[in-house]
């Protein structure tokens, strides 16, 4: 039986490399090059009008391959994205295939193209072209990596509409990283957004041992593993319908048929709890602990994108003091992150040590926002001394929560502080820190300005920045 050959842009800034790769697929039955492409600025229009079914990605110096992945597989999931890696960029290859890539190590050559290609046609991974168009198809892609949530399907949802994303990690455990998320959603939940309430949602990203519908009071039925349960029945559907057995699939085969599912954003609402006293909207963890060792990767990304296109405003991470797929997801998809801390010595060391990790890839430091939480009125470690191990930039603030017996009746009664007639420090250092996350100056339609700014090139580990990097 014939098999159609597959149509492939070759992206990458040496153009030496990609030529020779295109003269050795000259001859393919496979592949045939349908354009190569040497200017990062040229790629997103390149795609529109080429709509190739294969991709490959190299490295460009103004754009990091990590946000050039991510956002070719959210503006065009029917792609099938292949992501050339030198030896060095080859560590993140988790992360990479977190996202629904094939990722190949350079030297690319012929033969790998080719092997990637039948893989796709035997197995049918590569569902029909339908690619979502932009209102202008000339823009340049560094002006769509702008536009984090471009869902036009959703009522109410236009393109100018901007999420922010926060994710609030803490690299150990027992510093009032729960109690902060609880108490920055409750907060936007009572910010009014031009004169109609904001929608905020807050997801328990602690999937083992997760506390955040405790801490509200909440039930924990419906949960996220709800979703994940629906999410993979359709994934089912789909893989027998190709006439496979799904008992036969490879995890990476699973990420691909995640990849290209139909997003409903509409839906989510079928999987929440709503905190009755604010109208906080809560995607809670699973009931079992046992339930969370059948969600996997590919589940989050459905999750995580399916939120990103809703029509929520504000998007609150509470994760674990981990990093399992669930935490570096949210680190990925966040606009900005609250690394929690306390004024002890082994929670002071872990924030350095993820700190120096973060740094040494590349990570845009400035998402980051640190809060030192039950500070006292004497510590053993000064702010300055703090901000010095740290290794912060001077005009880096170092916030802090200070410690109150408000916070521990709080937290014993499930009432959040934000919802009391209290003026507790640590209330309003909770309100300064949401001011600090999301000015109340900014506008709605007004995403922050840094995705935009010349930077020069990063690792992969910026994946984890935002659903716009």
């Amino acid at each position: 039986m014939h098999v159609r050959s597959k149509r492939m842009l070759l992206v990458d800034a040496d153009q030496q490399c990609i030529k020779e790769l295109a003269g050795q697929l000259v001859e393919s039955n496979y592949v045939k090059v349908c354009g190569v492409i040497a200017d990062y600025k040229e790629i997103f229009y390149s795609l529109q009008t080429e709509q190739p079914d294969i991709v490959l990605v190299g490295a460009f110096q103004e754009m990091e391959l990590g946000l050039l992945c991510h956002q070719i597989r959210f503006y065009f999931p029917t792609i099938t994205c292949l992501v050339a890696c030198d030896l060095h960029d080859m560590q993140w290859e988790p992360f990479l295939r977190n996202l629904g890539t094939f990722v190949l190590q350079k030297p690319v050559s012929s033969s790998m193209i080719e092997m990637v290609a039948k893989q796709i046609s035997s197995s049918g991974l590569l569902p029909p072209m339908n690619f979502q168009r932009m209102n202008t198809p000339k823009e340049h892609f560094t002006q769509a990596s702008e536009n984090t949530s471009p869902n036009l399907s959703v009522p109410g949802l236009t393109q100018a509409h901007h999420q922010h994303l926060i994710t609030v990690y803490g690299p150990k455990g027992g510093v009032g990283k729960t109690f902060l998320s609880r108490e920055l959603a409750i907060y936007y939940s009572l910010q009014p957004l031009e004169g109609e309430k904001n929608k905020v949602l807050a997801i328990d990203f602690n999937l083992d041992l997760g506390t955040f519908a405790t801490s509200l009071n909440l039930p924990r039925t419906p949960n996220l593993f709800t979703w994940v349960q629906e999410i993979q029945e359709r994934l089912i559907q789909v893989v027998q319908r190709d006439g496979r057995d799904p008992d036969f699939i490879s995890h990476e085969e699973w990420q691909e048929y995640a990849a290209s599912m139909p997003l409903r954003p509409e839906e989510i609402e079928r999987y929440i709890v709503v905190h009755p006293e604010s109208g906080l909207h809560v995607l809670t963890s699973p009931r079992d602990i046992r339930q969370s060792f059948d969600i996997k990767d590919y589940h989050l990304y459905v999750i995580l994108e399916t939120i990103k296109q809703s029509v929520y405003n504000v998007v609150l991470i509470d994760t674990a003091p981990d990093t399992t797929d669930a935490t570096i997801q949210a680190l990925f998809f966040a606009e900005r992150v609250v690394m929690v801390g306390s004024p002890v010595v082994d929670a002071i060391e872990n924030i350095q040590r993820v700190l120096k990790l973060l740094r040494e890839a590349e990570y845009p430091e400035q998402k980051i926002q640190i809060c030192m939480n039950r500070l006292q009125k004497r510590e053993m470690f000064s702010l300055e001394e703090m901000k010095a191990y740290f290794q912060l930039h001077p005009s880096k603030t170092l916030l802090t929560v200070p410690d109150d017996d408000e916070v521990k009746k709080s937290i014993n009664t499930g009432i959040p502080l934000m919802l009391t007639s209290s003026r507790s420090q640590a209330k309003l250092a909770i309100e300064k820190l949401g001011q600090v996350l999301i000015p109340p100056s900014q506008k709605e339609d007004q995403p922050d300005d840094y995705p935009t700014q010349k930077r020069k090139k990063t690792s992969l580990f910026n994946w984890f920045g935002k659903g716009g990097l």
